[in-house]
């Protein structure tokens, strides 16, 4: 009786001790687990839309109570990284050129660059833009190159209502900042957001010996939330060829009531890239121009008519390339080639008119 009862003891006190044993391994197991959740929400580079909102609230700071590692100047260099450099870069972003800080409610902005044949200028801006951004701590951005492949003349205004379209589909952004691949910021403290009004970044220019175009120029890099440009219905497809899509886009702002911000000039300050620039068809701008209060809300976001090439993420940046619709090809590049083919037309109406009363 005794060694039956004795027996039975040791029988309990094994499965006793083997039920701790794999309780331990299983909570071992889990607590791993844990701590593996755990590094990949503190990883900036990862999706963490799945995990549970009280955990990374809980382990993120508040953006707004981040400040700036050394704000100021910083240093320009005209050129184009090294690739050991780009792929340093290359460590701190996600694809598609992302960057996603450590903090909670950062700004989110989409960086859309119209794009095409600038190469060389193309690295060297994109090896500045990133740590300048990446320093600012606060904002999770991407960079679209909107890139456009077909014959006709260079229209930035649609590519950048291209970009604006095409991002959104990536992401619900917050902030749109048009900026030109030639334009280099020099100050962290011009912060890439969006405040309630739009605001003119490129305030003090070099090559306007830092100082703007003119009083009431729109240009090289501007911030709107999301909300005001679908409010202009973006800008005007018309600008085939350079210039006037940023007076037009200053006219829609303006008669939407929104006031144009600014920070002060040893803050905005901007270094260009020199490049060719191309010839401005004055007399073609200023008709357009002077239609844009009447043509608006049927010239813009609601009329872009492209062709989505390709849409690629690549370490530095997300390259969208596409063909735009209705443009004049290259060879059409000012109004009196357009006039020369009017004139050749109706000859060859005349030539045929007089043929046919001939044969009368």
């Amino acid at each position: 009786m005794e060694k039956s009862i004795k027996c039975y003891l040791c029988i309990l006190c094994c499965v006793i001790i083997f039920t701790f044993i794999y309780m331990s391994q299983i909570s071992s197991q889990r607590f791993y687990e844990f701590m593996k959740v755990i590094d990949y929400n503190i990883n900036p580079l990862q999706d963490t839309s799945w995990a549970h909102p009280a955990v990374t609230e809980m382990m993120k700071p508040e953006c707004a109570n981040l400040t700036q590692l050394n704000p100021g100047r910083v240093n320009i260099s005209k050129k184009a990284p090294t690739l050991p450099e780009m792929w340093k870069i290359a460590e701190s972003l996600g694809p598609g050129g992302e960057f996603i800080p450590d903090c909670h409610n950062p700004h989110h902005v989409a960086i859309i660059v119209p794009y095409r044949n600038r190469a060389k200028q193309l690295p060297v801006f994109l090896g500045h833009i990133h740590p300048f951004l990446i320093n600012q701590r606060i904002i999770h951005y991407r960079i679209y190159i909107v890139n456009q492949a077909d014959k006709n003349e260079f229209n930035r205004a649609s590519l950048m209502n291209v970009g604006f379209t095409e991002a959104l589909k990536d992401f619900d952004w917050t902030c749109f900042i048009f900026h030109d691949v030639d334009h280099l910021p020099e100050d962290t403290r011009n912060l890439y957001s969006c405040p309630d009004q739009p605001r003119m970044m490129a305030v003090a220019v070099d090559k306007w010996n830092y100082t703007m175009l003119y009083k009431s120029y729109f240009g090289g890099v501007v911030a709107l939330r999301k909300e005001h440009f679908e409010k202009i219905n973006g800008v005007s497809n018309k600008f085939w060829g350079w210039g006037g899509e940023d007076d037009d886009m200053r006219r829609r702002v303006v008669k939407h009531g929104m006031n144009i911000t600014k920070y002060a000039k040893d803050i905005a300050r901007y270094t260009t890239i020199k490049h060719k620039q191309a010839k401005k068809n004055n007399q073609r701008t200023t008709k357009i121009l002077k239609e844009t209060n009447r043509r608006w809300h049927s010239d813009g976001l609601n009329t872009l008519d492209y062709k989505l090439l390709s849409n690629k993420s690549m370490p530095h940046f997300t390259n969208i390339t596409v063909e735009l619709h209705g443009g004049c090809i290259v060879m059409c590049q000012s109004s009196n080639s357009v006039l020369i083919f009017s004139l050749i037309f109706s000859l060859l109406n005349l030539t045929r008119w007089k043929k046919r009363v001939s044969e009368l």
